[in-house]
């Protein structure tokens, strides 16, 4: 058990490619990552925010008695869903990481 930990430990230091781990910039996954990132922020959640935005308007059309309190919330996260690529921007550029 003791030649199985070091030579899992050796790989790893010593041939980190072995090991799938990365080093350096972070690579192509890391990059991947920022793209799903995007996608979601800049597309779905604004996508999402006009099909509720819709629903609401459904709900009111149609006479739904809680369509009121519904909508007053499906605006409110309507308007965090637009602002979502902003504040991100302005999290990322207050911790420098951006």
């Amino acid at each position: 058990m003791f030649l199985g930990l070091a030579l899992v430990i050796g790989v790893t230091l010593f041939m980190p490619e072995l090991a799938l781990a990365q080093y350096g910039g972070g690579g192509d996954f890391q990059s991947k990552i920022g793209g799903v990132t995007r996608g979601l922020v800049n597309v779905l959640l604004p996508a999402v925010s006009v099909l509720g935005l819709v629903y609401a308007a459904i709900l009111a059309a149609t006479g739904d008695a809680e369509a009121k309190s519904r909508m007053v919330l499906i605006a409110v996260a309507s308007i965090v869903g637009f602002l979502a690529p902003m504040i991100i921007r302005w999290l990322q550029s207050i911790s420098g990481g951006g």
